[in-house]
């Protein structure tokens, strides 16, 4: 545009007439402009005001030239007027060039701190949310807190966990800001809030374990300091729950003393058995060289011995880990076959069993033997529940990719204290009771890679379910 105006300038002036309006049009420093233009664009402020300096002052000096010459060649005397003027034209020139390089350059450094700014802006928001999701992946429960105690951030385990607490608080927001204890309930809250002021206040980190109910959380407190002046700010809870583990940490404890007892009897069987073989063998002999009337007492004594030898084999069943061969058999079947012995059992209770078997139910592997031993056990247990007259119900049934085993009583139903050590060896509320059969129940279906569930209450009868799954 300028190189435009040059041209148009210099074909409508009478420049050839008078030379001296060449020089003051400035089309000298065209080619001076045209060299310093790509680096005024790469200089910065101080840059630039160099670089229109130098341009300035050459046509300054040019033009005022030109305009003395022009002016002293016309006119007869000096005036001072015209310099004044020359001169105050000169340097609002450049007052109004240097305003408009330093408002120019302030609109650029504007434009490029917002773009800074607001790349600065998605880079803090993507780290913000990338955070958020990390701390939500970790299967533990983490909670901040300011240095007064008050929640002010959480992960989305944190969260579940304290909805279920307090249904009433669905969002973040309607925790952050709140105490521990005024969502946890004081009795669990206090000890914790104690232990968040320690952090925040001397920087010790605490562990320790918290029980909730039937809960137990290994909990963690650690200070959180400025990462620019070091200064605590406040304190982090990692709260993670181990009761699976504590319960898998039983259940190893309740099977290593299995092994020491399965141990135990490997080493003792035979040293027991074979003296009360001996020892019935010659109460045979006895007896039969005895008066009648002290077959009743015979009777007893070995009806004693056979009790004993009972439970020394439901002992060495029950401490064995043996692997047991399984076939495709029905359920059903083997349920046919034990029925004249229930049937048998309960007419002489005056009681009597029902069947209610579907039809849904598959094949599966089973170890027939073990069935019909863990069938037997579950039945004559509610049988010896009920009094005379009650109803043993027997029901299978298939949901869920799951074939359900029901054996369900009339009687006065378990306590939940009792129904916590049913399965535990020896064992029992009966008065002549070993304490082994459900515990071998339960060793039976462990090795049919099912589940033995228990519901019952004062009142109201038992069901044992036996699950296995397909």
């Amino acid at each position: 545009m300028s190189i435009f105006s040059a041209l148009l300038f210099v074909f409508t002036t009478d420049l050839w007439n008078d030379p001296l309006i060449f020089l003051q049009s400035g089309i000298l420093l065209y080619p001076i402009l045209l060299v310093l233009a790509k680096r005024f664009k790469q200089e910065g402020l101080e840059g630039k005001r160099k670089l229109f300096l130098i341009p300035f002052a050459l046509f300054a000096m040019i033009s005022m030239a030109a305009a003395f010459a022009s002016y002293f060649a016309k006119a007869d005397s000096v005036q001072i007027d015209f310099i004044l003027y020359s001169l105050v034209y000169s340097l609002l020139s450049l007052g109004t060039g240097l305003a408009i390089i330093q408002f120019t350059e302030l609109q650029f450094v504007q434009q490029a701190l917002a773009s800074e700014i607001e790349a600065k802006r998605r880079q803090f928001m993507h780290h913000s949310h990338l955070n958020k999701q990390l701390l939500n992946t970790i299967p533990v429960s983490v909670v901040a807190f300011d240095v007064d105690g008050r929640i002010v951030n959480m992960n989305e385990r944190m969260l579940d966990d304290l909805r279920r607490r307090n249904p009433g608080m669905n969002q973040e927001s309607d925790m952050i800001g709140k105490r521990i204890e005024s969502i946890v309930g004081q009795e669990h809250g206090s000890r914790v809030t104690e232990r968040i002021r320690t952090a925040s206040k001397s920087g010790e980190i605490s562990s320790e374990y918290l029980n909730v109910g039937p809960y137990i959380f290994h909990t963690l407190i650690s200070p959180v300091r400025d990462p620019y002046e070091g200064s605590l700010i406040g304190s982090s809870l990692v709260l993670q729950d181990i009761t699976e583990l504590e319960n898998l940490r039983n259940e190893l404890a309740h099977v290593e003393r299995l092994s020491l007892v399965g141990q135990m009897a490997a080493s003792i069987t035979h040293e027991v058995r074979n003296p009360m073989a001996v020892v019935r063998g010659f109460l045979q002999l006895m007896h039969e060289r005895s008066p009648r009337s002290l077959d009743h007492y015979y009777r007893i004594v070995m009806e004693e011995l056979d009790r004993a030898n009972g439970i020394i084999t439901d002992f060495l069943s029950l401490a064995q880990n043996r692997i047991v061969e399984k076939e495709e058999v029905h359920l059903h079947d083997i349920i046919h076959d034990m029925l004249p012995l229930l049937m048998a059992d309960a007419n002489m209770r005056g009681q009597s069993v029902k069947l209610n078997l579907s039809e849904r139910i598959p094949k599966y592997h089973l170890n027939s033997k073990e069935m019909k031993q863990l069938i037997l056990n579950l039945a004559r247990n509610g049988m010896e529940a009920m009094d005379n007259k009650g109803t043993l119900y027997i029901e299978t049934s298939c949901e869920q990719n799951r074939i359900l085993l029901k054996v369900i009583d009339e009687g006065p139903g378990i306590p939940p204290a009792v129904q916590e050590k049913l399965f535990e060896p020896f064992y029992t509320t009966k008065s002549k009771g070993t304490g082994l059969g459900l515990a071998l129940c339960r060793g039976i279906a462990e090795r049919h890679n099912a589940a033995i569930q228990v519901d019952s209450g004062d009142g109201r009868g038992t069901i044992f379910t036996v699950v296995f799954k397909l």
